[in-house]
């Protein structure tokens, strides 16, 4: 097993790694900045675009072309090609002390975010939102300090999430209701950030300021821990031709008072031989 960096390109806090079959490209951003990156796997190039607002929390590809971004207090389409970005939604309207944070598109099609305190200590609960392919938004999930790690098993049937409880991971019943419920404790003792589920279906979190990424078992119990030395990891997800290499997101300035210690923080990370797979993320059907 090797672990390299994708590129010099550094974030001051690297977020929303997105694996895009179709272009064999992987996305990611650079949430302070705000910033998007898209790396060409075939040509080894990278396309980068400044965002407008203050903050970007992550992305989604849509079928129909073009990204998702939530940015702000809002969900904006945005056009690669062009430039444009449209707003479609501002769920944390008139909020300016929250905004969005992680997201992720569920099996069905939906994107679901969910927002965090921009003053970190302030604590206000935050809640978790669901933006349809028709383009209306629900708040399905109260009681977060900061929305984070949403992923979904490949059926659509349970939903891991954290935020709402320190040091813990939760899981819930999701599922063709398409809302959280029968939410359980599914590990604690634990200091997640982003997640992905693999082909396993067993999920991958990033531990935050504990410089390593956990595999997960569907009931709980660690499998594996890959150690990343120095650094403060955001987030995972897998990619490549044949979604066996798994991209880390790094933290590369100090947030939330911590930093790192590694060189070069602030990368995207690729294991390569690790042996395990991953499975493509859904497209926003909107």
């Amino acid at each position: 097993m090797k672990i390299s960096a994708l590129s010099e390109h550094q974030c001051h806090l690297g977020e929303g790694p997105l694996w895009d079959p179709a272009d064999q490209a992987l996305y990611w951003v650079d949430s302070y900045a705000p910033r998007l990156y898209r790396h060409d796997f075939a040509t080894g190039d990278a396309e980068i675009w400044d965002l407008p607002g203050r903050a970007v929390g992550s992305l989604a590809i849509r079928e129909r072309g073009g990204l998702l971004l939530a940015m702000d207090q809002g969900l904006y389409f945005f056009d690669p090609h062009s430039g444009a970005i449209d707003s479609i939604a501002q769920p944390l309207a008139g909020c300016e002390h929250l905004r969005l944070n992680d997201g992720k598109v569920d099996p069905f099609g939906a994107f679901v975010t969910g927002a965090l305190n921009i003053d970190y200590h302030q604590q206000e609960n935050c809640s978790m939102y669901r933006l349809s392919p028709e383009l209306e938004v629900s708040t399905i999930l109260d009681g977060f300090d900061c929305f984070n790690g949403p992923c979904f098993s490949a059926d659509g049937e349970r939903l891991y999430v954290t935020g709402r409880v320190d040091d813990v991971i939760e899981v819930f019943d999701y599922g063709s209701l398409q809302t959280p419920r029968n939410g359980r404790h599914f590990i604690d003792r634990c200091n997640p950030d982003g997640a992905t589920v693999d082909a396993e279906g067993y999920l991958w979190s990033a531990q935050w300021d504990d410089a390593r990424i956990i595999r997960i078992t569907p009931d709980g119990s660690i499998d594996t821990q890959l150690d990343f030395p120095g650094q403060i990891v955001s987030s995972v997800m897998f990619g490549g031709a044949n979604l066996d290499l798994i991209f880390v997101t790094t933290v590369g300035g100090k947030v939330h008072g911590v930093a790192a210690s590694g060189e070069k923080p602030g990368r995207v990370l690729v294991v390569t031989g690790s042996g395990y797979r991953g499975r493509e993320e859904p497209m926003f059907k909107g």
